[in-house]
């Protein structure tokens, strides 16, 4: 019987050997000859080069279908791995692929919903939104699942001020969505017909609200938003000495994050890293290029953009069993598009039974390799120890804590301005 932190280390080969796997080599030189290492686990895995029989799917064909799409992944396709997948395909050929897809919205496109069910003219974004709408009703097999949880989480402070009714109206509005009266062959975007009034819809939009003010879940991720944010406030600072290399501003990160939040967040520490490195080229980074009394609220927009990829992670892990998880998002500006440009999804490694999702970039060798380079013999020790990993996993971050370390790093930030 495999203990937990057997699985775990097994995890982490796993994700070791996608790493070093040279991307000209194909999907099966990846999987067959790692067939154990691979087993109980699932990948999906981002290619320009689809393969054979191996299961599989076009994001290419999705984009060009409904052009406000953004993909999470670098490739213009996906290929699957599970144990029941690869089985079947060794036995039948190419087999039907469990695909869920789901669709998230920002809060720009979010706030296309709520204008349009009042009635308002949609300018210049009506023929996308249009484009969008019968996309979510006629997409791929019975629809994308219509996902607007993010854009909740990202208003939830927004929504319980009482002053503030633009939330709860755009909740109502996609809430009325569901009950869209769409026929494709006579559907016109300019005269919706809903089947649902706006008071049912209302009233479900306050029971929602309610669920989501109340649930520890949701707490539990604004405090992840929190970490992302501290960590690239942080980076944001250690940037402004232009005589330090990456590799000390780096080493610096990695022992705050270690020893100062007790965590080791390698997605949160790749974005930092990026933004250190390549932010002068990485127009997903020009908001925070250069300090000025807005950059607080230019890093805490961005640690939105960025949480809505770490949202995904979790969604992933929650799929129904078998099936794959694949993320879209809705979006009417460029900010995904500069963010996919900037940090390219290559694959996502998921343990259903262990309840961990790995996201590995395109990049993530490199990166993997300066954060190596970059830290002391000691603090590589503290790094890899397998118990101290899987404590730094269990051990939870308060929102206390977090606000206070915020807190003090705005007050460095401020010294700047």
């Amino acid at each position: 019987m495999e203990t937990r932190k057997e699985r775990f280390d097994r995890l982490q080969l796993a994700f070791n050997l996608v790493v070093h796997h040279d991307s000209v080599l194909s999907f099966s030189d990846l999987i067959e000859p790692n067939r154990d290492v691979f087993t109980g686990f699932k990948l999906v895995y981002s290619t320009n080069h689809l393969e054979g029989d191996f299961a599989h799917t076009s994001l290419k064909a999705i984009e060009e279908q409904c052009p406000t799409l953004k993909k999470y992944f670098y490739g213009s396709g996906l290929l699957f791995f599970s144990d029941e997948l690869y089985d079947k395909t060794w036995r039948e050929g190419r087999v039907q692929l469990p695909i869920d897809y789901s669709l998230s919205l920002d809060s720009n496109a979010a706030e296309r919903f709520r204008i349009w069910e009042d009635g308002k003219d949609l300018n210049t974004s009506e023929k996308d939104f249009e484009s969008l709408v019968r996309f979510i009703k006629d997409g791929p097999g019975s629809g994308f699942n219509f996902d607007y949880s993010f854009f909740i989480i990202e208003n939830y402070y927004d929504s319980m001020k009482p002053e503030n009714h633009r939330p709860f109206n755009t909740i109502r509005a996609l809430k009325r969505f569901d009950h869209l009266a769409y026929d494709s062959a006579s559907f016109c975007v300019t005269k919706p017909v809903f089947n649902e009034t706006r008071s049912q819809a209302g009233q479900r939009a306050i029971e929602t609200l309610h669920a989501f003010h109340s649930s520890p879940e949701i707490r539990a991720f604004q405090q992840r938003r929190m970490l992302l944010y501290v960590v690239l406030l942080k980076a944001v600072i250690l940037n402004q000495d232009k005589k330090r290399s990456i590799e000390s501003k780096l080493a610096e990160l990695i022992s705050f994050c270690l020893f100062s939040l007790e965590k080791f967040p390698k997605t949160e520490l790749y974005f930092a890293w990026k933004l250190m490195k390549y932010g002068k080229s990485l127009r997903f980074f020009d908001p925070v290029s250069q300090i000025g009394k807005k950059t607080k609220a230019k890093i805490k927009g961005m640690s939105w953009d960025i949480f809505a990829l770490r949202y995904q992670e979790t969604m992933a892990s929650k799929g129904n069993s078998g099936d794959f998880f694949i993320p879209f998002f809705a979006s009417f500006d460029n900010r995904f598009v500069e963010l996919a440009n900037a940090c390219p999804i290559r694959a996502v490694l998921i343990d259903e039974l262990g309840k961990n999702v790995i996201t590995i970039q395109l990049d993530e060798l490199e990166f993997q390799t300066e954060l190596n380079n970059s830290m002391s013999v000691e603090l590589l020790h503290e790094l890899n120890d397998s118990h101290k990993k899987l404590e730094r996993m269990k051990k939870p971050l308060t929102e206390d804590k977090l606000v206070e370390v915020a807190s003090g790093l705005e007050a460095q930030l401020e010294q700047y301005c």
